[in-house]
């Protein structure tokens, strides 16, 4: 038998096998909304293909946010800790001349001088040559004529202020409290001092300090350290001023050594007929002011 012809298949196009697109992949961000109250972050999940400005743009905002969030609870905590000051509009820095006690240009209305008698100014006249005064230790005793009037150069050169200072000198507690007690004598002087904390304001104070504290983004050595800066924040009342003289007395230092307190007389107080009389607690003594030298805790 002959053998059999193949018979020819005919071709057949077979397209190219079509490309399967990957699935986009997927990033999350977790974005900080800055107006929450209880301050959690709220993750929300994006599901798209993220370009790398996108993440850039995206870390951007999440640095600035936290940026804010921490300058405010600083901010925060700094107005919980700060002692608001009183104004002195007498205080100011002068200079004198070798023999000098005191500048008379520099003088005003209430300025209180000490000669070594204590004076205080009820009027200084426009022309600058001369200035009213009060003897106050004989206004008190209700001796007439106590009133008369002082010229510049007198003021200048024999009467010392504890308004006006040259120089400053940073020192400790400590010294303030013995220049006070030992040096300061019967001159007149400016102590600056912060009264012993009210109760309420301490529990106030450690309340909101302790708050900002617990939300601050801060490690846990550092949340220490604040909240021993509050601590000591809350051992400190109102800030005062007063202007005069320590009243010794025969028990004066057994006094000072049981309790750090001293008996000062206010001056602005007695020239308006007040009760003069204060406690003054050494160890919270922040400024002394007396014969041209501010001397300033450190």
């Amino acid at each position: 038998m002959p053998p059999k012809k193949k018979i020819a298949q005919p071709e057949v196009n077979v397209p190219p096998p079509v490309p399967v697109k990957a699935k986009p992949k997927v990033k999350k961000i977790a974005l900080i909304d800055s107006d929450s109250d209880d301050e959690e972050d709220i993750q929300v999940q994006v599901q798209a293909q993220v370009q790398p400005q996108v993440v850039n743009q995206a870390a951007n905002q999440v640095n600035q946010v936290n940026q804010a969030n921490n300058a405010n609870w600083k901010n925060e905590f700094e107005q919980i800790i700060t002692i608001p000051k009183p104004d002195d509009p007498l205080d100011c820095k002068v200079e004198v001349g070798p023999n000098a006690r005191c500048d008379p240009k520099k003088i005003k209305d209430g300025s209180i001088l000490y000669r070594p008698a204590r004076l205080i100014v009820l009027e200084k006249d426009r022309d600058n040559t001369h200035s009213r005064v009060r003897d106050q230790g004989l206004h008190k005793d209700g001796v007439d004529g106590c009133d008369w009037n002082l010229g510049k150069e007198l003021i200048g050169n024999q009467c010392w202020t504890p308004d006006q200072y040259t120089k400053i000198e940073k020192v400790t507690a400590s010294v303030l409290a013995h220049k006070l007690k030992e040096e300061v004598g019967d001159c007149v002087c400016k102590v600056e001092f912060t009264k012993n904390p009210d109760p309420a304001d301490m529990a106030r104070i450690l309340r909101d300090g302790f708050r900002v504290i617990e939300n601050a983004p801060v490690s846990e050595e550092e949340k220490v350290k604040l909240s021993k800066k509050l601590y000591e924040r809350s051992q400190k009342g109102e800030y005062r001023i007063m202007r005069g003289y320590i009243v010794r007395s025969e028990d004066m230092k057994m006094e000072q050594s049981d309790t750090g307190m001293v008996k000062f007389l206010d001056a602005d107080l007695l020239a308006k007929g007040e009760m003069a009389e204060r406690m003054i607690n050494l160890r919270n003594i922040v400024s002394l002011t007396y014969r041209l030298t501010k001397y300033q805790l450190k």
